[in-house]
Protein backbone atom coordinates (compact mmCIF):
# COMPACT_ATOMS: atom_id res chain seq x y z
CA UNK A 1 0.00 0.00 0.00
CA UNK A 2 1.38 3.43 -1.04
CA UNK A 3 2.18 6.24 1.45
CA UNK A 4 0.57 9.53 0.66
CA UNK A 5 2.23 12.59 1.80
CA UNK A 6 0.90 15.86 1.98
CA UNK A 7 3.13 18.34 -0.83
CA UNK A 8 3.57 21.75 1.75
CA UNK A 9 3.05 24.04 -1.37
CA UNK A 10 -0.50 22.74 -2.33
CA UNK A 11 -1.40 21.32 0.61
CA UNK A 12 -2.52 17.91 -1.68
CA UNK A 13 -1.21 14.58 -1.09
CA UNK A 14 0.73 12.29 -3.76
CA UNK A 15 2.63 9.03 -3.53
CA UNK A 16 6.01 10.67 -3.56
CA UNK A 17 7.99 14.33 -3.40
CA UNK A 18 10.70 15.45 -4.91
CA UNK A 19 13.55 16.84 -2.77
CA UNK A 20 16.77 16.87 -5.25
CA UNK A 21 17.20 20.60 -7.22
CA UNK A 22 20.13 22.12 -8.61
CA UNK A 23 21.23 24.66 -6.28
CA UNK A 24 22.60 26.78 -9.73
CA UNK A 25 19.49 26.10 -12.66
CA UNK A 26 16.69 25.21 -10.66
CA UNK A 27 17.49 28.86 -8.04
CA UNK A 28 14.57 30.62 -10.52
CA UNK A 29 12.01 27.50 -9.70
CA UNK A 30 13.02 27.86 -6.82
CA UNK A 31 12.56 31.52 -5.77
CA UNK A 32 8.76 31.06 -7.79
CA UNK A 33 8.00 28.24 -5.17
CA UNK A 34 9.00 30.41 -2.42
CA UNK A 35 6.65 33.08 -3.42
CA UNK A 36 3.60 30.95 -3.34
CA UNK A 37 4.81 29.18 0.45
CA UNK A 38 7.38 31.96 1.79
CA UNK A 39 7.97 29.46 4.63
CA UNK A 40 8.95 26.48 2.19
CA UNK A 41 12.61 24.97 2.19
CA UNK A 42 13.81 22.46 -0.28
CA UNK A 43 14.28 19.96 2.22
CA UNK A 44 10.68 20.13 2.73
CA UNK A 45 10.08 18.50 -1.10
CA UNK A 46 7.26 19.25 -3.47
CA UNK A 47 4.79 17.37 -5.43
CA UNK A 48 5.68 17.42 -9.61
CA UNK A 49 2.47 19.24 -10.17
CA UNK A 50 3.84 21.97 -8.05
CA UNK A 51 7.53 22.04 -9.93
CA UNK A 52 5.45 21.54 -13.32
CA UNK A 53 3.30 24.64 -12.81
CA UNK A 54 6.19 26.85 -11.26
CA UNK A 55 8.06 26.32 -14.35
CA UNK A 56 5.12 26.96 -16.48
CA UNK A 57 5.09 30.09 -14.90
CA UNK A 58 8.76 30.76 -15.17
CA UNK A 59 8.55 29.71 -19.45
CA UNK A 60 5.29 31.71 -19.71
CA UNK A 61 7.28 35.13 -17.77
CA UNK A 62 10.03 34.20 -20.53
CA UNK A 63 7.96 34.71 -23.51
CA UNK A 64 5.43 37.66 -22.29
CA UNK A 65 9.07 39.14 -21.92
CA UNK A 66 9.96 38.84 -25.60
CA UNK A 67 6.50 41.05 -26.62
CA UNK A 68 5.16 38.05 -29.11
CA UNK A 69 1.62 37.37 -27.22
CA UNK A 70 0.71 34.62 -29.91
CA UNK A 71 3.85 32.62 -28.54
CA UNK A 72 2.30 33.03 -24.46
CA UNK A 73 -1.29 32.13 -26.15
CA UNK A 74 0.23 29.33 -28.37
CA UNK A 75 2.55 28.16 -25.67
CA UNK A 76 5.54 27.30 -28.06
CA UNK A 77 7.23 23.23 -27.73
CA UNK A 78 9.91 22.24 -29.64
CA UNK A 79 9.44 18.78 -31.49
CA UNK A 80 11.32 16.00 -30.49
CA UNK A 81 13.03 15.73 -33.39
CA UNK A 82 14.20 19.10 -32.94
CA UNK A 83 15.42 18.89 -29.50
CA UNK A 84 17.14 15.93 -29.99
CA UNK A 85 18.26 17.19 -33.62
CA UNK A 86 18.23 13.54 -35.16
CA UNK A 87 18.15 12.84 -38.64
CA UNK A 88 14.85 14.29 -40.76
CA UNK A 89 15.92 11.38 -43.28
CA UNK A 90 15.05 8.40 -41.10
CA UNK A 91 11.98 7.71 -39.92
CA UNK A 92 12.38 4.07 -38.24
CA UNK A 93 10.58 2.58 -42.25
CA UNK A 94 10.09 -1.07 -41.64
CA UNK A 95 10.90 -1.73 -37.71
CA UNK A 96 8.01 -2.26 -35.73
CA UNK A 97 7.63 -1.37 -32.16
CA UNK A 98 5.71 -2.85 -30.12
CA UNK A 99 3.89 -0.96 -27.33
CA UNK A 100 2.49 -2.59 -23.79
CA UNK A 101 0.47 -0.49 -21.93
CA UNK A 102 -2.93 0.68 -20.16
CA UNK A 103 -4.68 0.97 -23.66
CA UNK A 104 -4.66 2.73 -27.15
CA UNK A 105 -6.49 4.75 -29.39
CA UNK A 106 -6.11 4.74 -33.08
CA UNK A 107 -4.68 8.16 -33.26
CA UNK A 108 -4.97 9.90 -36.53
CA UNK A 109 -1.13 10.61 -36.10
CA UNK A 110 -0.80 6.73 -36.69
CA UNK A 111 -3.45 5.91 -39.03
CA UNK A 112 -3.55 8.44 -40.92
CA UNK A 113 -3.13 8.86 -44.12
CA UNK A 114 -1.81 5.23 -43.52
CA UNK A 115 -2.96 3.26 -41.01
CA UNK A 116 0.45 2.03 -39.33
CA UNK A 117 -1.06 -0.24 -36.85
CA UNK A 118 -0.50 -3.56 -37.75
CA UNK A 119 -1.95 -5.14 -34.44
CA UNK A 120 -4.18 -3.80 -31.46
CA UNK A 121 -4.93 -6.28 -29.24
CA UNK A 122 -6.40 -6.70 -25.62
CA UNK A 123 -4.19 -9.49 -23.52
CA UNK A 124 -6.74 -9.07 -20.93
CA UNK A 125 -9.59 -10.18 -22.84
CA UNK A 126 -7.27 -13.60 -24.45
CA UNK A 127 -5.22 -11.35 -27.24
CA UNK A 128 -9.20 -10.55 -29.07
CA UNK A 129 -8.76 -7.67 -31.48
CA UNK A 130 -9.62 -4.08 -30.41
CA UNK A 131 -11.90 -2.20 -32.09
CA UNK A 132 -10.44 -0.88 -35.33
CA UNK A 133 -9.64 2.82 -36.33
CA UNK A 134 -12.60 2.63 -38.76
CA UNK A 135 -15.42 2.66 -35.73
CA UNK A 136 -16.50 5.66 -34.02
CA UNK A 137 -14.78 5.11 -30.75
CA UNK A 138 -16.11 6.81 -27.40
CA UNK A 139 -12.42 7.54 -25.65
CA UNK A 140 -11.83 6.05 -22.15
CA UNK A 141 -9.33 7.13 -19.78
CA UNK A 142 -7.39 3.97 -19.73
CA UNK A 143 -6.31 4.67 -23.37
CA UNK A 144 -4.86 7.96 -22.52
CA UNK A 145 -1.22 6.46 -21.66
CA UNK A 146 -0.71 4.45 -23.96
CA UNK A 147 -1.93 6.38 -27.09
CA UNK A 148 0.61 9.36 -25.83
CA UNK A 149 3.68 6.96 -25.37
CA UNK A 150 2.82 5.22 -28.94
CA UNK A 151 2.27 8.81 -30.46
CA UNK A 152 5.49 10.31 -28.90
CA UNK A 153 7.48 7.46 -30.28
CA UNK A 154 6.20 7.37 -33.80
CA UNK A 155 3.34 9.69 -34.62
CA UNK A 156 3.19 11.67 -37.56
CA UNK A 157 2.23 15.32 -36.36
CA UNK A 158 -1.05 14.51 -38.83
CA UNK A 159 -3.30 16.85 -36.97
CA UNK A 160 -0.07 19.32 -36.47
CA UNK A 161 0.83 19.59 -40.09
CA UNK A 162 4.06 17.02 -39.63
CA UNK A 163 4.95 19.86 -36.44
CA UNK A 164 4.80 17.30 -33.29
CA UNK A 165 6.51 13.90 -34.87
CA UNK A 166 8.30 11.55 -33.12
CA UNK A 167 11.06 10.57 -34.11
CA UNK A 168 10.36 7.15 -35.68
CA UNK A 169 7.23 8.77 -37.60
CA UNK A 170 7.18 5.92 -40.32
CA UNK A 171 7.52 3.18 -38.19
CA UNK A 172 5.29 0.36 -37.45
CA UNK A 173 3.12 -0.15 -34.53
CA UNK A 174 1.86 -3.35 -31.99
CA UNK A 175 0.00 -2.27 -29.63
CA UNK A 176 -0.63 -4.71 -26.52
CA UNK A 177 -3.17 -3.56 -23.87
CA UNK A 178 -2.71 -4.96 -20.41
CA UNK A 179 -5.05 -2.71 -17.97
CA UNK A 180 -7.65 -5.04 -16.24
CA UNK A 181 -10.97 -3.18 -15.37
CA UNK A 182 -11.30 -3.68 -11.95
CA UNK A 183 -7.38 -4.90 -11.50
CA UNK A 184 -5.09 -2.39 -13.25
CA UNK A 185 -1.93 -3.58 -14.73
CA UNK A 186 -0.53 -6.79 -13.42
CA UNK A 187 2.92 -8.13 -13.97
CA UNK A 188 1.35 -11.47 -15.44
CA UNK A 189 -0.32 -9.56 -18.01
CA UNK A 190 2.95 -7.43 -18.63
CA UNK A 191 4.44 -11.07 -19.27
CA UNK A 192 1.73 -12.60 -21.63
CA UNK A 193 2.19 -9.63 -23.74
CA UNK A 194 5.91 -9.76 -23.96
CA UNK A 195 5.76 -13.50 -25.03
CA UNK A 196 2.72 -12.86 -27.39
CA UNK A 197 5.52 -9.95 -28.92
CA UNK A 198 7.88 -13.07 -29.22
CA UNK A 199 6.05 -15.38 -30.59
CA UNK A 200 4.90 -13.56 -33.39
CA UNK A 201 8.30 -11.27 -34.07
CA UNK A 202 8.75 -12.52 -37.23
CA UNK A 203 5.14 -11.93 -38.75
CA UNK A 204 5.14 -8.23 -37.35
CA UNK A 205 9.18 -7.46 -37.90
CA UNK A 206 9.17 -6.89 -33.76
CA UNK A 207 12.43 -5.69 -33.10
CA UNK A 208 11.41 -3.70 -30.04
CA UNK A 209 9.63 -3.32 -27.12
CA UNK A 210 8.44 -0.55 -24.98
CA UNK A 211 7.60 -0.96 -21.49
CA UNK A 212 6.18 2.15 -20.03
CA UNK A 213 4.82 -0.05 -17.16
CA UNK A 214 5.78 -1.92 -14.31
CA UNK A 215 5.36 -4.73 -11.70
CA UNK A 216 4.25 -3.61 -8.11
CA UNK A 217 6.97 -6.34 -6.82
CA UNK A 218 10.26 -5.43 -6.40
CA UNK A 219 12.14 -8.90 -6.70
CA UNK A 220 15.68 -9.54 -8.08
CA UNK A 221 15.37 -10.08 -12.15
CA UNK A 222 16.42 -13.91 -11.32
CA UNK A 223 12.88 -14.30 -9.50
CA UNK A 224 11.03 -12.16 -11.19
CA UNK A 225 8.67 -13.23 -13.97
CA UNK A 226 8.35 -10.17 -16.00
CA UNK A 227 12.66 -10.00 -15.62
CA UNK A 228 12.77 -13.47 -17.60
CA UNK A 229 10.05 -12.27 -19.99
CA UNK A 230 12.46 -9.76 -21.08
CA UNK A 231 15.51 -11.58 -20.99
CA UNK A 232 13.58 -14.12 -23.66
CA UNK A 233 12.88 -11.11 -25.75
CA UNK A 234 16.40 -10.06 -26.06
CA UNK A 235 17.28 -13.81 -26.83
CA UNK A 236 15.10 -13.80 -29.38
CA UNK A 237 16.73 -10.32 -30.94
CA UNK A 238 14.14 -7.76 -29.35
CA UNK A 239 15.42 -4.76 -27.69
CA UNK A 240 13.91 -3.81 -24.37
CA UNK A 241 12.89 -0.47 -23.13
CA UNK A 242 12.04 0.39 -19.64
CA UNK A 243 11.01 3.77 -18.19
CA UNK A 244 12.68 4.20 -15.04
CA UNK A 245 9.91 5.89 -13.11
CA UNK A 246 9.51 9.20 -11.70
CA UNK A 247 10.22 9.13 -8.05
CA UNK A 248 13.93 9.37 -7.24
CA UNK A 249 13.39 7.43 -3.55
CA UNK A 250 11.60 4.66 -4.93
CA UNK A 251 13.23 1.26 -6.04
CA UNK A 252 13.98 0.57 -9.33
CA UNK A 253 11.10 -1.56 -10.33
CA UNK A 254 10.69 -4.70 -13.01
CA UNK A 255 10.90 -4.86 -15.24
CA UNK A 256 13.43 -1.19 -15.43
CA UNK A 257 15.56 -3.46 -12.87
CA UNK A 258 16.71 -5.78 -15.41
CA UNK A 259 20.08 -6.14 -16.85
CA UNK A 260 18.41 -6.81 -20.07
CA UNK A 261 16.40 -4.12 -20.50
CA UNK A 262 18.25 -0.08 -21.60
CA UNK A 263 16.18 1.85 -18.64
CA UNK A 264 15.63 5.24 -19.60
CA UNK A 265 16.01 8.43 -16.86
CA UNK A 266 14.70 11.50 -17.28
CA UNK A 267 16.03 14.84 -19.05
CA UNK A 268 14.40 18.24 -18.43
CA UNK A 269 16.05 20.49 -21.23
CA UNK A 270 13.64 23.43 -20.18
CA UNK A 271 12.00 23.43 -23.38
CA UNK A 272 15.45 25.25 -25.04
CA UNK A 273 18.43 24.29 -27.38
CA UNK A 274 21.07 25.35 -25.05
CA UNK A 275 22.42 22.66 -23.88
CA UNK A 276 23.97 24.27 -21.19
CA UNK A 277 20.49 24.64 -19.38
CA UNK A 278 19.77 20.68 -19.40
CA UNK A 279 19.46 19.25 -15.87
CA UNK A 280 18.03 16.08 -14.90
CA UNK A 281 14.31 15.10 -14.36
CA UNK A 282 13.36 13.85 -10.57
CA UNK A 283 13.52 9.92 -11.95
CA UNK A 284 14.22 6.80 -10.19
CA UNK A 285 18.20 6.20 -10.00
CA UNK A 286 20.42 3.73 -7.54
CA UNK A 287 21.38 0.01 -7.38
CA UNK A 288 19.07 -2.68 -8.17
CA UNK A 289 18.40 -5.55 -5.33
CA UNK A 290 20.95 -7.53 -7.98
CA UNK A 291 23.94 -4.73 -7.41
CA UNK A 292 23.11 -3.12 -11.63
CA UNK A 293 23.01 0.49 -11.69
CA UNK A 294 20.21 2.14 -13.11
CA UNK A 295 18.94 3.86 -15.68
CA UNK A 296 21.42 3.52 -18.40
CA UNK A 297 20.67 6.22 -20.64
CA UNK A 298 18.30 9.64 -20.06
CA UNK A 299 16.18 11.10 -22.40
CA UNK A 300 13.92 14.49 -22.77
CA UNK A 301 10.68 13.43 -19.96
CA UNK A 302 9.08 17.15 -20.08
CA UNK A 303 7.56 19.56 -22.22
CA UNK A 304 7.18 16.94 -24.07
CA UNK A 305 4.21 17.23 -27.23
CA UNK A 306 1.95 14.31 -26.76
CA UNK A 307 -1.42 13.98 -28.10
CA UNK A 308 -4.78 14.42 -26.28
CA UNK A 309 -7.66 11.88 -26.53
CA UNK A 310 -10.17 12.81 -29.57
CA UNK A 311 -13.37 13.88 -28.16
CA UNK A 312 -12.58 14.44 -24.72
CA UNK A 313 -12.98 17.53 -22.05
CA UNK A 314 -9.48 18.72 -22.26
CA UNK A 315 -9.51 17.94 -26.51
CA UNK A 316 -12.68 19.76 -26.80
CA UNK A 317 -11.86 22.49 -24.69
CA UNK A 318 -8.19 23.40 -26.23
CA UNK A 319 -10.25 23.18 -29.57
CA UNK A 320 -12.37 26.02 -27.94
CA UNK A 321 -9.75 27.84 -26.41
CA UNK A 322 -7.82 28.02 -29.76
CA UNK A 323 -10.68 29.33 -31.98
CA UNK A 324 -11.17 31.86 -29.71
CA UNK A 325 -7.75 32.84 -30.16
CA UNK A 326 -8.57 32.94 -33.72
CA UNK A 327 -12.04 34.75 -33.61
CA UNK A 328 -12.09 38.77 -34.42
CA UNK A 329 -12.95 41.10 -31.70
CA UNK A 330 -16.46 42.24 -32.91
CA UNK A 331 -17.48 38.62 -32.78
CA UNK A 332 -15.36 37.75 -29.70
CA UNK A 333 -18.07 38.09 -26.33
CA UNK A 334 -20.65 36.63 -28.86
CA UNK A 335 -19.28 33.47 -29.73
CA UNK A 336 -17.66 33.22 -26.21
CA UNK A 337 -21.31 33.27 -24.97
CA UNK A 338 -21.73 30.47 -27.06
CA UNK A 339 -18.52 28.22 -26.53
CA UNK A 340 -18.09 28.92 -22.39
CA UNK A 341 -19.84 25.84 -21.13
CA UNK A 342 -17.32 23.87 -23.00
CA UNK A 343 -14.29 25.24 -21.15
CA UNK A 344 -13.00 25.86 -17.48
CA UNK A 345 -13.32 29.52 -17.97
CA UNK A 346 -15.21 32.29 -15.51
CA UNK A 347 -18.86 32.52 -16.72
CA UNK A 348 -18.34 36.34 -15.27
CA UNK A 349 -15.55 36.76 -18.49
CA UNK A 350 -18.72 36.98 -21.13
CA UNK A 351 -19.01 40.55 -19.07
CA UNK A 352 -14.99 41.51 -19.50
CA UNK A 353 -13.51 43.63 -22.22
CA UNK A 354 -11.88 41.76 -25.43
CA UNK A 355 -8.23 42.24 -23.93
CA UNK A 356 -9.37 40.30 -20.80
CA UNK A 357 -10.97 37.65 -22.44
CA UNK A 358 -7.67 36.86 -24.47
CA UNK A 359 -5.41 37.31 -21.65
CA UNK A 360 -8.05 34.85 -19.72
CA UNK A 361 -7.82 32.08 -22.41
CA UNK A 362 -3.99 32.44 -22.87
CA UNK A 363 -3.73 31.60 -19.49
CA UNK A 364 -5.93 28.92 -19.43
CA UNK A 365 -3.98 27.40 -22.19
CA UNK A 366 -0.83 27.62 -20.27
CA UNK A 367 -2.43 26.22 -17.15
CA UNK A 368 -4.05 23.20 -18.71
CA UNK A 369 -0.73 22.76 -21.01
CA UNK A 370 -2.71 22.72 -24.16
CA UNK A 371 -0.09 23.96 -27.15
CA UNK A 372 -3.17 23.40 -29.95
CA UNK A 373 -6.42 22.54 -30.44
CA UNK A 374 -5.20 18.52 -30.23
CA UNK A 375 -2.15 18.79 -28.21
CA UNK A 376 -0.55 18.96 -25.07
CA UNK A 377 2.44 19.08 -23.06
CA UNK A 378 3.61 15.84 -20.82
CA UNK A 379 6.20 14.87 -18.88
CA UNK A 380 7.35 11.13 -17.18
CA UNK A 381 9.94 8.82 -18.38
CA UNK A 382 7.08 6.95 -19.38
CA UNK A 383 7.97 9.60 -22.14
CA UNK A 384 11.27 9.45 -22.28
CA UNK A 385 11.82 5.26 -22.94
CA UNK A 386 9.17 5.76 -26.31
CA UNK A 387 12.08 8.08 -27.52
CA UNK A 388 14.56 6.14 -26.88
CA UNK A 389 12.70 3.36 -29.00
CA UNK A 390 11.88 5.47 -31.67
CA UNK A 391 15.95 6.34 -31.92
CA UNK A 392 16.79 1.90 -31.93
CA UNK A 393 14.16 2.15 -34.88
CA UNK A 394 16.16 4.78 -36.81
CA UNK A 395 19.41 2.75 -36.23
CA UNK A 396 17.52 -0.16 -37.29
CA UNK A 397 16.69 0.98 -40.62
CA UNK A 398 19.93 2.13 -41.70
CA UNK A 399 21.91 -1.33 -40.51
CA UNK A 400 18.96 -3.87 -39.52
CA UNK A 401 21.61 -6.96 -38.85
CA UNK A 402 22.12 -5.00 -35.36
CA UNK A 403 21.53 -7.35 -32.54
CA UNK A 404 20.16 -6.01 -28.98
CA UNK A 405 23.73 -5.95 -27.51
CA UNK A 406 25.20 -3.84 -29.91
CA UNK A 407 22.68 -1.84 -30.30
CA UNK A 408 22.91 -0.90 -26.71
CA UNK A 409 26.76 -0.38 -26.76
CA UNK A 410 26.13 1.60 -29.84
CA UNK A 411 23.09 4.23 -27.67
CA UNK A 412 26.05 4.25 -24.76
CA UNK A 413 28.77 4.87 -26.67
CA UNK A 414 27.20 7.91 -28.50
CA UNK A 415 25.73 9.27 -24.93
CA UNK A 416 26.18 12.18 -23.97
CA UNK A 417 26.94 13.04 -20.33
CA UNK A 418 25.57 16.06 -18.73
CA UNK A 419 28.42 17.82 -16.71
CA UNK A 420 27.69 18.55 -12.77
CA UNK A 421 25.57 16.10 -12.77
CA UNK A 422 26.33 12.44 -11.04
CA UNK A 423 26.82 9.76 -13.01
CA UNK A 424 24.08 7.80 -10.69
CA UNK A 425 20.87 9.45 -12.19
CA UNK A 426 22.71 9.74 -16.09
CA UNK A 427 24.00 6.62 -16.52
CA UNK A 428 25.57 7.08 -19.82
CA UNK A 429 24.03 9.87 -20.52
CA UNK A 430 21.94 11.85 -22.57
CA UNK A 431 20.72 10.02 -26.06
CA UNK A 432 22.43 11.28 -29.27
CA UNK A 433 19.97 10.39 -32.73
CA UNK A 434 22.01 11.83 -34.79
CA UNK A 435 25.53 9.97 -33.62
CA UNK A 436 24.15 6.88 -32.86
CA UNK A 437 22.85 6.69 -36.24
CA UNK A 438 26.24 7.44 -37.95
CA UNK A 439 27.71 4.54 -35.60
CA UNK A 440 25.57 1.62 -37.03
CA UNK A 441 25.59 2.71 -40.52
CA UNK A 442 29.24 3.91 -40.36
CA UNK A 443 30.98 1.17 -38.78
CA UNK A 444 31.37 -3.04 -39.78
CA UNK A 445 30.08 -4.00 -36.21
CA UNK A 446 30.23 -7.57 -36.02
CA UNK A 447 28.19 -9.07 -32.69
CA UNK A 448 29.68 -9.61 -30.05
CA UNK A 449 29.22 -11.28 -27.18
CA UNK A 450 25.72 -10.00 -25.24
CA UNK A 451 27.08 -10.08 -21.41
CA UNK A 452 30.84 -8.76 -21.41
CA UNK A 453 33.38 -9.38 -20.40
CA UNK A 454 33.50 -12.75 -20.78
CA UNK A 455 34.71 -15.44 -18.11
CA UNK A 456 35.60 -18.73 -19.37
CA UNK A 457 35.98 -20.73 -16.25
CA UNK A 458 37.15 -24.04 -18.18
CA UNK A 459 40.30 -21.63 -19.26
CA UNK A 460 40.67 -19.61 -16.23
CA UNK A 461 40.74 -16.82 -18.77
CA UNK A 462 38.31 -13.12 -19.22
CA UNK A 463 38.19 -12.29 -22.98
CA UNK A 464 37.06 -8.53 -23.47
CA UNK A 465 35.98 -6.68 -26.68
CA UNK A 466 35.68 -3.09 -27.72
CA UNK A 467 34.52 -1.09 -30.84
CA UNK A 468 37.10 1.19 -31.30
CA UNK A 469 37.57 2.13 -35.07
CA UNK A 470 39.38 5.86 -34.86
CA UNK A 471 41.29 4.16 -31.88
CA UNK A 472 45.25 3.62 -32.32
CA UNK A 473 45.62 1.54 -29.15
CA UNK A 474 43.47 0.22 -26.36
CA UNK A 475 44.56 -0.88 -22.97
CA UNK A 476 43.19 -2.68 -20.23
CA UNK A 477 43.97 -1.33 -16.51
CA UNK A 478 42.38 -1.30 -13.22
CA UNK A 479 42.42 -1.52 -9.35
CA UNK A 480 44.10 -5.29 -10.51
CA UNK A 481 46.99 -3.37 -12.38
CA UNK A 482 46.92 -0.46 -10.10
CA UNK A 483 45.44 1.69 -12.55
CA UNK A 484 48.58 1.86 -14.67
CA UNK A 485 48.13 3.65 -17.99
CA UNK A 486 50.22 0.98 -19.59
CA UNK A 487 47.54 -1.58 -18.27
CA UNK A 488 46.74 -4.49 -20.64
CA UNK A 489 47.11 -4.35 -24.71
CA UNK A 490 43.76 -5.45 -26.31
CA UNK A 491 45.27 -6.58 -30.42
CA UNK A 492 42.89 -4.76 -32.99
CA UNK A 493 41.44 -8.16 -34.65
CA UNK A 494 40.54 -9.33 -38.42
CA UNK A 495 37.61 -6.48 -38.40
CA UNK A 496 39.35 -3.24 -38.15
CA UNK A 497 37.86 -1.44 -35.04
CA UNK A 498 37.08 -4.34 -33.20
CA UNK A 499 39.57 -4.42 -30.13
CA UNK A 500 40.05 -7.92 -28.21
CA UNK A 501 41.99 -9.19 -25.15
CA UNK A 502 42.19 -12.67 -23.57
CA UNK A 503 43.70 -12.40 -19.98
CA UNK A 504 44.09 -15.74 -17.16
CA UNK A 505 42.72 -15.20 -13.86
CA UNK A 506 43.50 -17.40 -10.44
CA UNK A 507 40.98 -16.81 -8.34
CA UNK A 508 37.49 -15.02 -7.15
CA UNK A 509 36.43 -11.35 -6.56
CA UNK A 510 35.68 -8.25 -7.84
CA UNK A 511 37.97 -6.19 -9.49
CA UNK A 512 37.14 -2.14 -10.85
CA UNK A 513 38.38 -1.70 -14.57
CA UNK A 514 38.67 0.95 -17.62
CA UNK A 515 39.65 1.08 -21.27
CA UNK A 516 42.31 3.07 -21.60
CA UNK A 517 42.29 4.59 -25.54
CA UNK A 518 45.13 6.62 -27.52
CA UNK A 519 46.41 7.28 -23.57
CA UNK A 520 44.14 10.05 -23.19
CA UNK A 521 40.51 8.86 -23.18
CA UNK A 522 39.41 6.66 -19.83
CA UNK A 523 36.18 4.66 -21.10
CA UNK A 524 33.79 2.03 -18.90
CA UNK A 525 32.85 -0.96 -20.41
CA UNK A 526 29.48 -0.27 -22.44
CA UNK A 527 28.54 -3.99 -22.57
CA UNK A 528 29.01 -4.46 -18.81
CA UNK A 529 26.02 -4.19 -16.82
CA UNK A 530 27.79 -4.13 -13.68
CA UNK A 531 29.30 -0.48 -12.34
CA UNK A 532 29.73 2.03 -9.81
CA UNK A 533 30.87 5.72 -9.70
CA UNK A 534 34.15 6.29 -10.38
CA UNK A 535 34.69 9.47 -7.80
CA UNK A 536 35.21 11.99 -10.92
CA UNK A 537 31.92 12.09 -12.03
CA UNK A 538 31.93 8.71 -14.37
CA UNK A 539 31.86 5.11 -13.88
CA UNK A 540 33.72 2.11 -13.11
CA UNK A 541 33.34 -1.30 -14.78
CA UNK A 542 33.09 -4.14 -12.46
CA UNK A 543 34.52 -7.34 -12.96
CA UNK A 544 32.97 -10.52 -10.89
CA UNK A 545 34.09 -13.71 -11.09
CA UNK A 546 32.89 -15.93 -8.27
Amino acid sequence: MKTHIKCPICGEFHDHLVYQFHSEIDQPMLARLHEEAPTWQPSLGACTRCLDQAQLELQLAQLQGTGKPDEVNGYKILPTPVRLMAEDCLTGKGVTICMIDSGFFPHPDLVQPENRILAHLDVTEGFTPAPTADCQLLTANWQWHGTMTSVVAAGNGFLSGGMYRGIASGANLVLLKVMEEGVGITGGNIVKAIDWAIENRKRYNIRIINLSVYDDRNASFTDSELDKAVERALAKGIVVVAAAGNDPSAPILPPANSPHAITVGGLNDRNTLDPLLNTLYHSAFGETIDRFQKPDLVAPSIWLAAPMLPGTPQQVEAAVLYELLSTDDDLLRLKLDTLLPKTELDGQLVFENTQAIRRAVGERIGEAKYISPHYQHADGTSFAAPIVCSVIAQVLEVNPRLDPATIREILCMTARQLPGESAERQGWGVIQPSHAVQMAAGQPLSALPGIQPVVDYKRMVVEFYLNQTEAESVVLTGDFTGWRTDGLPLKNGEVKGLWKGEFPFSGSGVYRYKFLIDRELWLADPRNFYRESDGFGGFNSKLIIV
